[in-house]
């Protein structure tokens, strides 16, 4: 009977140790997978071994994906290096991996570089739909901030033209003990597409204010702030927990605070809503190496995007799935039926 306990309790505490979010807990009508998009069945069994580099965000969802994808093809021995997005390109660009996961689209200028190492551009594969959310305590009161008020707490330049910085919790509007209060922020910094996002959208391209905490992971955000009552810090909304909530927030000062939902994800009306790549290095006019092909159609299936769902992503449209899916499945069948203009010559 101990043993049982002990089991139950060890059981419990990597429940709240692996810190996204599971299904159902967000007091939002759980979206359902539209029954159209395809089911995955391998077209062929692959093997070999590879790196799948790059987003810590996206760590949990591709670390599900692999154990699955792997079970059905025993063969592949498959490692996820998840330490934040500009190192899955960096990976990519000294080719260290065929595949970068990237929690935000590369640039322009990152791009160009690809091509400079390659040959030709990177493939560009949108796998699921994500929310980066700004989270306090669970106690913390705050009924909504604006991205002015963001920009005037998480940012030195203030560009969205806020006059004075927002450093206690009265300047938001709250009152009694939190008026005086000081806000203590946490976030993400260097290579993370996280607080890649959250500059160029909140700060307008700015820099974060140096008081704020950067943490190791998108997990540790939300750690840091469950344990301090004045803590506000940004992450991605799968990693959400009982003890955080996640603040409604108004694109404007003064408007209407939406909250991070999966319909207001897809809808647009939610103001930090992203989409989550995988960036592959392919030759445009070759086959890719089976593992690629089936690790894609697997991503964009009804398993893939399940999995997805349940690790606190959103799911992508049936419409993307099927423009994306044409456009590769086209490619591929191009490449397999491309013959050289003259005979190879050994």
């Amino acid at each position: 009977m101990r043993y049982n306990r002990l089991v139950s309790r060890c059981y419990l505490i990597a429940i709240a140790a692996s810190l996204w979010l599971v299904p159902g807990t967000w007091g939002q009508v759980r979206p359902e997978l539209d029954p159209q998009i395809p089911v995955y069945t391998a077209e062929e069994t692959v093997s070999g071994k590879f790196t799948i580099a790059g987003s810590d965000t996206m760590k949990p969802l591709i670390q599900a994906w692999v154990g699955d994808f792997t079970r059905r093809h025993p063969g592949l021995n498959i490692t996820v290096a998840g330490a934040g997005s500009q190192t899955g390109l960096e990976a990519l660009l000294a080719h260290q991996t065929q595949i970068a996961a990237m929690s935000r689209r590369m640039t322009a200028a990152e791009i160009s570089a690809f091509v400079r190492e390659y040959g030709y551009e990177p493939m560009e594969v949108p796998v699921a739909n994500d929310a980066l959310a700004v989270f306090v305590h669970k106690d913390n009161p705050v009924s909504g901030l604006s991205l002015d008020e963001l920009d005037a707490i998480f940012c030195r330049e203030r560009r969205r033209g806020l006059s004075y910085a927002v450093d206690s919790w009265g300047l938001v509007g709250l009152t009694d003990e939190w008026f005086e209060t000081p806000i203590r922020l946490y976030g993400r910094n260097g290579k993370s597409g996280t607080s890649y996002l959250f500059r160029e959208e909140v700060c307008k391209g700015g820099t974060f204010h140096p008081k704020m905490i950067n943490a190791q992971g998108s997990a540790s955000v939300v750690l840091d702030v469950a344990k301090d009552p004045h803590g506000i810090g940004f992450s991605a909304i799968g990693y959400r927990t009982s003890a955080v909530r996640p603040v409604p927030l108004a694109s404007v000062k003064g408007g209407r605070y939406v909250e991070p939902t999966f319909q207001t994800a897809m809808d647009g009306s939610y103001p930090l809503r992203r989409n989550l790549y995988l960036y592959i290095a392919r030759p445009p006019k070759s086959s890719p190496p089976p593992f690629q092909s089936e690790l894609v159609r697997f991503a964009l299936s009804y398993q893939g995007q399940q999995l997805a769902l349940d690790h606190g992503y959103f799911p992508l449209a049936l419409p993307e799935i099927t423009r994306f899916a044409s456009k590769w499945s086209s490619s591929v069948k191009a490449a397999k039926v491309e013959k050289p203009a003259r005979p190879l010559v050994e």
